[in-house]
């Protein structure tokens, strides 16, 4: 038996490539694939497939169909994005998030006669990527090779408020030629304790930074946002001419009201300017409840998507609460899945191009949007998709939507689809 593989070490969004040759045709191949995250190694995590060499000996995972396993369809990448928990889940994963160490994949390969194993080594970041923390008007992670001509990205991140699990991101993303800023917009010091009245002038002490400081010194600023992070993102361009581009991943058309957790908070928007609340779509909890008291009797996954649509529905403002896309001066990638259970982001992203058409948008702005894609994290092959798909809660199964495989092929696709567009001139 001989393994062939693309890259021994390569970086954790990359696709790997395995070949399998010297093996007698017909022969049954059987490959587990063992890991764990860096940061969590008492969470372990496994996948399995059986596969029958072809008439020439060899098992090729790029087109090779397994007859049995954790994945069903030829895929290179279908032992990992099948992955799933050996044990219940009884940590949190995103504490202590940690982008120095790499993932380690331990394959094992056996036939009736024969047993090989293979350990791949995949890294967040290249070893010239720094990692300053930033402690100014703003704190924040400054993820940087020291060259400040590089273009830079503010990242902003969702509902968790967790900044550090943006590290997952702006890590690979540093590593492909950028400077990445992450930070919080709230919970944490100087700024709300929840995701409500956030100051839009905070951003604008960012933006000073950003310009003037001597690891980046940029004018032109460009946005990654995710989730709620994404509805930020596009308020902002629609505020600030600097911002040139912006990724919007799960975005939507409309600000919404404040958030306590995953419920709606008090009755003010998530977004204030100058201790004014910006206008917003109230989001009734009601409509949730409901709509929850359903699935579980029917033993339905449920999710928050009916909840949004119902609320932009019943809403007599929506024009008032629209982000004025129109008045951006960005490139705007959108990015959606079709299947997304959070919220409805693909009719928000379909609201967003009807307004650019309508005002004659003059930049870019173009909608990736993803049959099987629900609301995964935007990039691929870092936390197995089984961990959020589904989970317990509330008496039922909550689901952010879409199937494993359909979110992996979107998170690979669309993440090499904005790396291209931040590079693009």
């Amino acid at each position: 038996m001989q393994i062939n593989v693309n890259e021994i070490t390569s970086m954790v969004d990359d696709q790997i490539h395995i070949v399998i040759s010297g093996l007698s045709s017909g022969s049954i191949l059987k490959i587990k694939l063992n890991t764990a995250l860096p940061w969590c190694p008492s969470l372990e995590f496994s996948s399995y497939a059986n596969y029958i060499a072809n008439s020439t000996g060899i098992v090729d995972l790029d087109t090779a169909v397994p007859i049995e396993g954790t994945y069903r369809h030829a895929h290179p990448m279908g032992l990992v994005y099948s992955l799933q928990a050996t044990a219940p889940l009884t940590q949190d994963i995103s504490a202590n998030i940690n982008v120095d160490h790499p993932m380690f994949f331990h394959f094992t390969f056996e036939t009736d006669m024969q047993t090989e194993s293979l350990q791949i080594t995949r890294l967040f970041k290249t070893d010239d990527i720094h990692i300053t923390p930033i402690h100014d008007s703003f704190n924040g992670q400054l993820f940087h090779n020291g060259d400040k001509a590089r273009k830079m990205i503010l990242m902003l991140g969702g509902s968790d408020g967790q900044m550090e699990a943006l590290s997952l991101l702006a890590a690979p993303l540093a590593s492909r030629g950028f400077n990445v800023l992450v930070i919080p917009y709230f919970g944490a010091e100087d700024l709300p304790e929840k995701l409500e009245m956030v100051p839009l002038e905070y951003f604008e002490k960012i933006f000073h930074w950003i310009e003037t400081n001597t690891l980046t010194q940029m004018s032109d600023i460009y946005l990654h946002g995710t989730s709620k992070g994404s509805e930020l993102a596009l308020l902002l361009a629609s505020r600030y001419p600097q911002i040139k581009k912006v990724a919007a991943v799960e975005a939507h058309t409309y600000c919404f009201q404040a958030l306590d957790g995953l419920m709606s908070g008090n009755l003010v928007s998530s977004w204030s300017y100058k201790g004014t609340s910006i206008p917003f779509i109230p989001v009734d909890n009601n409509i949730f409840f409901e709509e929850l008291k359903k699935d579980v009797k029917n033993n339905v996954p449920f999710g928050f998507a009916s909840t949004y649509k119902h609320s932009i529905e019943n809403a007599t403002n929506r024009e008032e609460a629209r982000i004025k896309i129109e008045n951006a001066s960005a490139d705007i990638l959108l990015i959606c899945g079709k299947s997304d259970n959070i919220w409805n982001s693909y009719d928000g992203c379909q609201e967003i191009l009807n307004a650019a058409k309508t005002h004659t948008y003059k930049q870019d702005i173009k909608l990736l949007a993803y049959e099987d894609m629900g609301h995964p994290l935007p990039i691929p092959y870092v936390l197995p998709i089984a961990l959020t798909l589904k989970m317990p809660m509330n008496g039922g199964i909550f689901t952010s939507g879409g199937t494993i495989e359909g979110n992996s092929d979107a998170q690979y696709d669309s993440w090499k689809k904005t790396i291209a567009f931040f590079l693009a001139s």
